[in-house]
């Protein structure tokens, strides 16, 4: 009898300890579960997307600073050259104020009278054209071919900021890409020059960002009609 009790109390024993080794193995597995999916909504859930609000301030800003500058310069007019071409232009435009300049005989050719580009935008702090410039600088170079005695002269010209020696440099480089650019339209070098001031000749107060705006410009003066 006590073999049989004997038998009894070490099966017993043994499947206790089985089922706990079964609780113990099912803990592990579910610890190890809950870090996988812990680790898998960290790392693979898509990141969200950045707060929208300030990007869409800066295209807000950037949309009426243009609006505002296409209501300065009027409405477009069609506006038909000597030689027969068509241009479409603002009303107050360099290219209609151009234009007047140059038939007009009462007014002649002198060094103080310029004429600022109205269209024209650069890349910042370099001298490479925005796309965007292409439509004015094709307008100036049909003025041209329309008017073949009239010479010019195109000038660069920046704000204070940075150093003035880089800034002669660059207001240079902006001025014969300009030229350049003009001259790649079918009009001839020799009827061109450049030259950058580079801080020189401010039109406006440097000490506001409309002023340096104003400032970092490319102008046009008629050497020759």
């Amino acid at each position: 009898m006590s073999d049989f009790h004997s038998h009894r109390n070490v099966f017993l024993s043994k499947l206790t300890s089985r089922r706990g080794q079964g609780n113990a193995a099912f803990l592990v597995v579910m610890v190890c579960i809950i870090i996988l999916v812990f680790l898998q909504v960290r790392y693979c859930a898509p990141t969200p997307p950045p707060p929208a609000a300030p990007v869409k301030a800066a295209e807000k800003a950037v949309s009426d600073a243009a609006k505002a500058i296409m209501d300065k310069l009027g409405k477009f007019l069609a506006v038909k050259l000597p030689n027969g071409v068509e241009l479409k232009v603002p009303e107050f435009g360099v290219e209609k104020k151009l234009i007047a300049f140059i038939e007009d005989k009462g007014k002649p050719v002198d060094k103080t009278t310029w004429f600022s580009f109205d269209r024209l935008d650069f890349e910042t702090g370099s001298a490479t054209l925005k796309p965007s410039s292409a439509e004015q600088l094709k307008n100036i170079a049909e003025i041209m071919k329309a008017y073949p005695k009239v010479k010019m002269k195109i000038g660069g010209y920046t704000d204070n900021v940075g150093n003035a020696d880089a800034n002669l440099k660059l207001s240079q480089k902006r001025a014969e890409n300009t030229m350049q650019e003009i001259v790649k339209l079918g009009v001839d070098a020799k009827r061109l020059e450049a030259e950058g001031y580079g801080v020189k000749h401010p039109v406006a107060d440097n000490s506001t960002e409309e002023g340096r705006a104003k400032n970092r410009r490319i102008d046009l003066r008629v050497t020759s009609k």
